[in-house]
């Protein structure tokens, strides 16, 4: 356990609510404008202000969605202050958040609906089939930074992202949504939804195909020059409802997919990568008195792939996998005062790996399975057993405190506890301090535990788990009218990350030899004018080093920016703008290539809204002066391999029809 762990009481440095200064008649005016996005459960897993909720929070609204024209999760997310989005060799895009970067972003938890996706328990990330998330059924993303380990356990490293869908008191009716694009892309979605006192329900449907971006690229990692294939066609269901006290949920995922270069970033035409995933979750919530109630969970998750590669011509390798996760939580929580709630819970969880497969052919022919004598990795589970308590606490009118911790014991690597505290403290009318401190955990994969027969990185089953601890320093104003300003200083410190480590031979293993700190700031200006116009600005500055080589963190832009406006030019026409600027990227230790320059996006859209408001038809143009994005790729045979393009200007059109 670190020494900032065992000093928790060190980490508390007096901070403040606004939502106190909400309540002052001088203010009421000025911060009016904020209450559609002041709300947020993943910060607590209680509803609470967001400045009283104690973390960095950013609240995305189904409104500003539309009126982006976001296609899908990672449009929106891209515009995040301390989010960065990334593409890898496969075309999955991966998250970089406050300066840490991964290809899968298992270190950061996405929710839906307060369920954890997760499910791939081999990489540990929700993006490989949920990058592409669409948002049509999309009522709210609430994006928490920091460790949210004290309440949620593995995988809450650096970000929990909560995406709540809509219910049917959101939809009242149907909506239909259809939408058509460069790429011949194509997407229809489907909701209905109703509600009355005792019951409520959603229904979801998307269909989506697209033949996708066809980008050039000079050198794969053969050398071979041709273009990119990532194609893509993905069917989701998604519903919810409830009766009286009693809720179920449940999502359905299919993703087929080219392979953009493939996993050995080998251009080709012969890969394909497929992907299902589904949870279903029952939940009962009872109220035990006016002051308290008890909420049980009981939920199972279903994930797997079966990807074919073509790593060199003619040579074909399939790898199909299964998991499952089962498990059950019960949340207590009790208002102990009007100055105090508290809440307690306990969570079991198992997680199986099975039905592991490697298939070849050898070079040429009919593939073969192989998986007795060369498989890639095997059957495994393990049992997790948690407890977790926080307290929220209002000593003054003018003082908050939220303070918890969580406990979780793995069958397989042992126990890990992790806290977080944070104190909020009014200093004026107009501003809030906010400290924070917490500490949170990764949980080796079962591919880091267990891959064989890899020539790049193979398993080692002594893993431990990753570890950070970060402290948060924010200021809250609220500037003039309309305007509100947030700054937060951020410092992280990872231990133990898992990372590939020459071994013996030619093959690397997974060793927890790591060492990360990462010092930044995110600064956020928003103003809504008069007219229901509006103008959002951040800026983020990081600078991760790797203390093992004592060199900064490679492929992580040391400054990003966002600007985004939102003009209303009437009740029937509005206009978004999005500018996205991150400076250059530098290489791994040891690539000889240039810096990635820095680069700037822009995006614009257009929506037309009928008097109603419930005929909404919005064109949207990426990129839009059609720049050369890229995104770095790793050499991994030292022949100058390009990077990986994105996208040029695209277009998309869609409609929305409402029907009460």
């Amino acid at each position: 356990m670190s020494t900032i762990k065992r000093m928790i009481g060190g980490a508390l440095v007096m901070g403040a609510p606004l939502g106190h200064a909400a309540q002052l008649p001088a203010l009421q005016e000025e911060i009016q404008w904020l209450q559609a996005e002041q709300y947020v459960t993943a910060a607590t897993k209680t509803r609470e202000r967001v400045d009283k909720s104690g973390s960095t929070v950013t609240v995305i609204t189904r409104e500003q969605l539309q009126q982006m024209g976001a296609r899908s999760l990672m449009d929106a997310l891209k515009h995040v202050p301390g989010l960065g989005v990334n593409q890898i060799n496969v075309g999955v895009t991966s998250l970089e958040v406050r300066g840490v970067k991964t290809d899968f972003s298992e270190k950061v938890l996405f929710l839906i609906n307060g369920h954890p996706i997760n499910n791939n328990l081999v990489n540990g990330g929700a993006l490989l089939s949920r990058h592409d998330m669409p948002v049509r059924d999309i009522q709210v993303i609430e994006v928490v930074r920091g460790p949210g380990s004290a309440l949620y356990g593995a995988n809450a490293f650096v970000a929990v992202i909560n995406i709540v869908t809509q219910s049917g008191e959101d939809l009242a009716g149907s909506q239909v949504h259809l939408a058509t694009g460069s790429f011949d892309t194509t997407e229809l979605n489907l909701a209905q939804g109703a509600t009355s006192q005792n019951w409520d329900y959603a229904l979801n449907l998307n269909a989506y195909n697209t033949d996708g971006w066809k980008s050039d690229m000079a050198l794969d990692s053969l050398g071979s020059s041709g273009t990119t294939d990532y194609w893509q066609q993905r069917y989701e269901i998604g519903f919810q409802g409830r009766f009286q006290d009693f809720s179920l949920q449940g999502r359905y995922l299919k993703r087929k997919a080219g392979d953009y270069l493939g996993a050995f970033s080998v251009l080709n035409d012969g890969s394909e990568q497929l992907y299902q995933e589904y949870f279903l979750e029952a939940a009962h919530d009872y109220e035990l008195s006016p002051q308290s109630s008890l909420i049980s969970k009981l939920y199972f998750d279903h994930f797997e792939f079966d990807n074919t590669w073509e790593y060199t011509p003619g040579l074909f390798l399939r790898s199909p996998i299964k998991h499952d996760r089962i498990g059950a939580e019960v949340q207590w929580s009790k208002t102990l005062s009007d100055a105090n709630k508290l809440l307690l819970g306990v969570a079991l969880e198992h997680q199986d790996q099975y039905d592991v497969e490697l298939w070849s052919n050898g070079g040429s022919g009919p593939l073969i399975d192989v998986s007795d004598t060369m498989n890639w990795n095997g059957e495994h589970s393990r049992d997790i057993v948690a407890a977790f308590v926080q307290d929220i606490w209002d000593p003054a009118d003018n003082l908050r405190v939220i303070a918890g911790a969580r406990y979780d014991r793995y069958s397989d690597f042992g126990g890990t506890f992790n806290p977080r505290a944070s104190v909020m403290w009014q200093a004026m009318d107009r501003h809030q301090l906010v400290a924070s401190y917490g500490s949170a955990f990764r949980a080796p994969t079962f591919g880091e535990l267990y891959n064989t027969n890899n020539n790049s990185v193979v398993g080692n089953p002594d893993l431990t788990p990753e570890e950070i601890d970060t402290l948060e320093l924010t200021l809250n104003s609220v500037i003039g009218r309309r305007s509100h300003l947030r700054i937060t200083g951020f410092y992280n410190s990872i231990d133990d990350a898992i990372i590939p480590t020459a071994g013996a031979g030619a093959v690397n293993y997974s060793e927890n030899s790591g060492e990360l700190k990462v010092l930044g700031v995110e600064m956020e200006y928003a103003v809504r004018f008069v007219n229901g116009s509006s103008l959002n600005l951040n800026y983020t500055y990081q600078d991760p080093e790797n203390k093992a080589e004592n060199a900064r963190v490679a492929e992580v832009p040391l400054h990003r920016a966002n600007a985004m406006m939102n003009h209303r030019f009437s009740r029937n026409w509005k206009a978004f703008a999005g500018i996205l600027y991150e400076s250059s990227l530098g290489r791994e230790s040891g690539d000889i290539r240039s810096s990635v320059p820095e680069q700037t996006a822009v995006d614009m859209a257009l929506s037309w809204f009928s008097d109603s408001q419930h005929m909404v038809v919005t064109g949207s143009i990426y990129n839009l002066f059609d720049e050369d994005l890229v995104n770095p790729s790793r050499d991994v045979t030292d022949n100058g391999m390009s990077d990986f393009p994105s996208a040029g200007r695209s277009l998309m059109l869609a409609f929305n029809l409402t029907l009460d």
